[in-house]
């Protein structure tokens, strides 16, 4: 029977793997106080399963993935799942406002009363982040991908199941607008967009209301161009809000120039 040795140290050898593939990276510690008042710790959340979400208001894909969020706060919550939403980089005045229209049941902290942005670093939106019961990071999520998508992630900590109505990524109700469809493309976000190349980028709200934010534009007199990689656009500057566009970019620390006159050029990058 000389063949139990060296099939015993096979066997420790890939359990030996598997331990070391399971092996999670505890969570930074961090502080998160929400709109309420509530405060959050890594010791705080012991014990639960905490889905940290960070977004933006003028972001369609985190819009496009409210209702999943909704769906697993409905069905987790009572099992230990607490998610928390980090707004990142704008002001609560801005966020308090996207609140009033599309009210949210997780739990909404600014990036000025928290330190995960800071520790998490996101590059495009949603980013998901889940720490399981015992603080470790148990799995990541860049881009919004719906509901089926979000459960798979919440059972790397114990949680999931079948998945709801919302098995695709839940559609931005403005998309419908023909410029907002063609720049589909042109907003980081989704499980194979590529990162934000810079943070913030430069928003442009078209008078439909749509916002839109790019890293590469060229604004001539009368007329918008915008670029990314494989894509390319033209809007009539007539199709844009320049007043709510000025204001949504100085809330950001952005001076945007708008041409006065024919020979005047403004590129962004």
């Amino acid at each position: 029977m000389r063949w139990r040795t060296p099939y015993s140290l096979l066997l420790m050898a890939l359990l030996s793997v598997l331990a070391v593939a399971e092996a999670r990276d505890a969570a930074p510690r961090f502080t998160a106080t929400t709109l309420t008042d509530e405060t959050f710790t890594n010791d705080s959340l012991k014990g639960k399963v905490a889905l940290l979400q960070f977004w933006t208001t003028w972001c369609p894909y985190c819009r496009g993935d409210q209702p999943a969020v909704e769906n697993i706060i409905h069905d987790f919550s009572g099992k230990g799942l607490v998610v928390i939403a980090v707004d990142v980089r704008e002001s609560g005045k801005t966020v308090k406002k996207y609140l009033e229209d599309h009210p949210r049941s997780c739990h909404i902290v600014l990036t000025e009363n928290t330190n995960l942005v800071a520790a998490f670093a996101p590059k495009s939106y949603p980013l998901y982040v889940l720490i399981d019961r015992e603080g470790n990071i148990a799995g990541t999520q860049d881009g919004a991908a719906g509901e089926s998508s979000l459960r798979d992630l919440l059972s790397r900590a114990g949680l999931g199941g079948p998945s709801g109505a919302f098995d695709q990524p839940s559609p931005d109700p403005r998309t419908a607008h023909p410029i907002a469809a063609k720049l589909s493309g042109l907003i980081p976000g989704g499980q194979n967009a590529p990162p934000l190349k810079s943070l913030p980028g430069t928003v442009f709200v078209l008078k439909s209301g749509e916002r839109l934010e790019v890293h590469h534009y060229t604004i001539i007199a009368g007329s918008l161009r915008l670029t990314e990689p494989g894509n390319q656009l033209s809007i009539p500057l007539a199709a844009l809000d320049i007043k709510a566009s000025i204001a949504a970019n100085h809330e950001r620390g952005i001076d945007l120039k708008i041409p006065t006159h024919q020979n005047e050029i403004f590129l962004g990058h």
